[in-house]
């Protein structure tokens, strides 16, 4: 299992440490939600809290979720489905 990040003590102050944070937290969000299984905010920060600071999961959670890499239904967050190619 790889070293636990540093949870950080502040906010981000720039642009670009928002940036770098949610960088940080994005490759164990999307492994968390790879099994498919719909996951609310609060379980998906639990499950990230002993690598990332609450915030910075949930702050990739919403840079995610607009972005349309992650679906959110119903309050739970999911991989968006690969839409079926359409029949000719």
């Amino acid at each position: 299992m790889p070293a636990a990040m540093p949870k950080p003590t502040r906010p981000p102050s720039s642009s670009a440490d928002l940036n770098a944070a949610i960088e940080r937290v994005t490759p164990d969000l999307l492994r968390l939600l790879e099994d498919g299984v719909p996951r609310s905010r609060a379980a998906i920060v639990a499950a990230l809290a002993d690598r990332h600071g609450k915030d910075e999961v949930k702050r990739a959670l919403m840079r995610l979720a607009v972005t349309d890499r992650l679906a959110e239904h119903g309050g739970k967050f999911t991989l968006p489905q690969a839409e079926a190619p359409e029949a000719g």
